[in-house]
């Protein structure tokens, strides 16, 4: 059977959620380049992004209603935190 396990103890980590709300140009711009227009959005707004993972669906243009979260894994000092952009499913 198949488990998931720590592999070494670490000090937990924190989530910080958000939804992210865009123009038309916006939109259009985060599908000409995605890292670019996601790294340099986040960047502005005070985060330092040291990895960033976009869903597929963001990349394809084919999230339902156009709607993203972004989500920050914050780690301990020592490590690196990541942002990642997904989409969000209608209700």
């Amino acid at each position: 059977m198949a488990t998931v396990h720590r592999p070494t103890e670490v000090e937990a980590s924190a989530v910080e959620v958000y939804r992210l709300e865009l123009t038309e140009a916006e939109q259009s711009a985060l599908r000409a380049a995605p890292e670019t227009f996601l790294r340099d959005l986040l960047e502005r707004d005070g985060h330092t992004v040291n990895r960033l993972l976009i869903d597929t669906r963001v990349l394809n243009d084919d999230c339902p209603g156009g709607e993203y979260e972004v989500v920050h894994l914050l780690s301990p000092a020592y490590r690196r935190s990541e942002h990642s952009v997904r989409c969000v499913e209608p209700r």
